[in-house]
């Protein structure tokens, strides 16, 4: 008896441990991305607790087709059960105390809703997008009825337009913001009697480049006929205390959408969800990595889910506290939530049939810290709980908020130790350190979150300070360059000077410092560097020795503001890109001017090509030593010189050919243009020839395999 008592013991001791790690699991993943668009996995900031059915609720009608959610100020619930044409009110314990479905109207006829699909409450009304039957429904807070606001009349609405309210908005004036699924001119702003005021918002309107193509041979008339082209329509709206209002849409080119995204584009153009101010301006920070708008179509279908490479299909916002904003993505079925600059601070949920997943939600909001989740498959509502990493994260927010950096810092340093991975974290703690006037630390952590932005603006400071101390040696080093580069001018003119005499042989200095004279008269330096001998291979190699350096320096070299995902360079790889492009043209051109009459054998052509690369070392070199003290605001001026270095490259090979061959101008464009052929002919044969060899070496190595094990 005993033993059987033990034995059932331990049973149930196992049986709770199991049910317990049960009950722990989350049925989806979390994770943020970082600033290249890689998966990043994190714990969980929300976890699902529990679901709200019509069982629970104990409605004798169950919920059908449910298309909003709203929480008013006293945590009351309304749910916008569309296919019964009723708002069901709940207490904050999902008690249902309410009904709103029939009502006798202001001219004392009995009434009702139809399809009701939004709806949203204020300290006195409670307003219903009564869809079908195109008007909203204004009530007041104990359930009586207040008044109709109907289809709203004015001269910018085309003929025939219907109207057709979807979710709408209310100010703290009384002004109405209203989402028609029809209306395609942006959101509909109402006084509170009805009269329309404007369009706020139109999205813009986009064209495919076909279109584009086509409107240049077509008339105005044509145009018009053909293509009846209208921006996009919003699909949902929200609020907030301060009356910026919060609109989604899903109808977005999505190739524009996505060029936007990896473009990291700061514009409200392309983007799913916006914040309108009362002039309808998109003031929505997008200060993060990507701007919020859910999935980064970086084409890898990992965790991520969904089809790879595509973007979201935003189709509800939230506003949570700390001035977070959640937008649901309804093709992945998944949150993404931002802090108020518009950096992710989490991702999670997933589709599916367990709890905490869900199938098509049509609408989110908040109520306190929970979070959730209105499904029309399944008529039931998701909440989900905070976890104590979330509460970390609202925690360094709001001190943020309330200025206390130190104990902003704290919280961020903590998330830390339980998210390594958290970018948003080492920004915390570099923001702190930055208003700490520690700009040296402040750049070792917004190094490690690849804030490149935020790192300049710590060099700037620094690079500031370091100015007003040492103010008197920048003239003076400028001063120094300057007499430096013009002695040596100087110097390697009257070498080139010297060596105007015929010499049977150069000295390399003397081949070297030509170089100097060529790029600065192309046309009688490469005319006396074929003729008159005044270079020589020596100097030719020494010229691609020196950029070959150059441009490993320009590897190495760099600063992070410059290059911030520079993580080394391969030198062999550097080599081979110098001396493939190099021997390509020298190969293609010679094989080509050989069967048009050219005049250049190939090593006139290999010295010519070296001599007319080198103002590539001669900007690059200094240029990369110019990224170390620049901040992200120059970095123009920098891409300009190496275009400088490149443009003046191409100027001198092509000239130094038509000299060295003796071509007119026509003929040297077509041989050039048939060199670069020649270049690419060269490449396919090369690649098809080595692609055959290592598959010869893979059958005779095969067969060697084969006969090993048989004898």
């Amino acid at each position: 008896m005993k033993r059987s008592i033990r034995i059932l013991i331990c049973i149930l001791c196992v049986a709770a441990v199991f049910g317990a790690s049960a009950s722990a699991i989350v049925p989806y993943a979390s994770f943020t991305y970082s600033n290249t668009g890689a998966t990043l996995e994190s714990p969980h900031a929300y976890v699902p607790d529990r679901i709200i059915d019509s069982n629970y609720l104990d409605l004798i009608k169950p919920l059908d087709d449910p298309k909003d959610l709203f929480i008013d100020a006293n945590n009351n619930v309304y749910i916008a059960d569309t296919k019964n044409n009723r708002i069901v009110i709940c207490d904050s314990s999902f008690k249902p105390f309410m009904f709103l479905d029939t009502f006798t109207n202001g001219e004392g006829v009995p009434d009702s809703l139809l399809s009701p699909s939004g709806v949203f409450v204020t300290n006195d009304c409670i307003y219903v997008a009564d869809t079908d039957n195109y008007r909203i429904v204004v009530f007041n807070i104990d359930g009586s009825f207040n008044r109709i606001v109907e289809e709203p009349k004015a001269d910018v609405f085309p003929e025939g337009h219907i109207y057709k309210p979807v979710a709408l908005a209310v100010d703290r004036a009384g002004r109405l913001y209203v989402v028609s699924s029809t209306t395609h001119y942006g959101i509909i702003q109402l006084y509170p009697d009805g009269k329309f005021i404007m369009f706020l918002g139109a999205q813009k309107s986009s064209l495919s480049l076909w279109q584009i193509f086509w409107r240049q041979f077509r008339t105005a008339e044509q145009n018009a006929r053909s293509e009846k082209v209208v921006p996009t329509e919003y699909n949902n709206i929200t609020i907030d205390s301060s009356g910026f209002v919060y609109a989604t849409t899903n109808s977005l080119d999505k190739g524009a959408m996505r060029s936007a995204i990896l473009g990291k584009s700061k514009a409200g153009t392309y983007a799913p969800v916006k914040k309108l101010n009362a002039e309808g301006t998109d003031v929505m920070a997008r200060n993060g990595f990507f701007p919020p708008s859910g999935e980064v179509p970086v084409g890898v279908a990992n965790m991520n889910g969904g089809t790879a490479g595509s973007v979201s299909s935003i189709i509800d916002v939230a506003l949570g506290p700390q001035n977070t904003m959640t937008l649901f993505d309804s093709e992945r079925q998944r949150f993404y939530t931002y802090d108020e600059q518009g950096n992710l601070l989490y991702i999670f949920g997933d589709k599916g049939t367990q709890i905490g997943q869900l199938q098509n939600c049509s609408s989110i909001t908040y109520m306190g810290t929970d979070l959730l989740a209105l499904d029309t498959t399944t008529d039931a509502i998701t909440i989900y709980k905070r976890t104590d990493y979330g509460d970390y994260i609202a925690a360094a927010l709001q001190n943020q908020i309330d200025r206390t950096y130190d104990k902003a810092s704290e919280y961020w340093q903590a998330l830390l130790q339980r998210n390594s991975n958290f970018d948003q974290a080492y920004i915390g703690i570099g923001d702190a350190l930055y208003r700490s006037y520690k700009y040296r630390e402040a750049m070792e952590y917004y190094e490690a979150s690849s804030d490149t932005a935020a790192y300049s603006d710590c060099f700037k400071k620094i690079r500031q300070e370091w100015i007003e101390k040492y103010i008197l040696i920048i003239p003076a080093v400028i001063i120094v360059v300057c007499i430096v580069v013009s002695r040596f001018l100087k110097y390697a003119a009257k070498v080139n000077k010297a060596g105007q005499v015929t010499k049977d042989k150069r000295t390399l200095k003397e081949a070297f410092l030509y170089g100097f004279h060529v790029i600065f008269h192309p046309f009688d330096g490469f005319w006396d560097l074929k003729h008159e001998k005044r270079g020589n291979l020596k100097g030719a190699i020494l010229i691609l020795a020196i950029t070959i350096a150059g441009y490993i320096y320009y590897g190495i070299g760099r600063s992070y503001i410059y290059a911030p995902g520079n993580n080394g360079i391969s030198f062999i790889g550097e080599i081979f890109s110098i001396l493939t492009p190099y021997f390509l043209w020298c190969v293609a051109n010679w094989c080509l001017t050989t069967l048009f009459d050219g005049e250049g054998s190939f090593k006139d052509i290999c010295i010519a090509t070296a001599y007319a690369i080198l103002p590539l070392p001669i900007i690059m070199i200094p240029t990369t030593l110019l990224t170390n003290v620049i901040t992200l605001q120059e970095v123009q001026i920098i891409n300009l010189l190496i275009q400088v270095a490149y443009i003046w490259a191409g100027f001198l090979l092509f000239f130094g050919m038509m000299v060295t061959h003796d071509y007119s101008l026509s003929k040297n464009i077509l041989t050039t243009l048939g060199t670069l052929v020649g270049m690419a002919f060269i490449m396919f044969i090369g690649v098809l020839f080595s692609g055959l060899v290592a598959k010869l070496f893979t059958f005779f190595y095969n067969i060697y395999v084969e006969l090993s094990y048989r004898v």
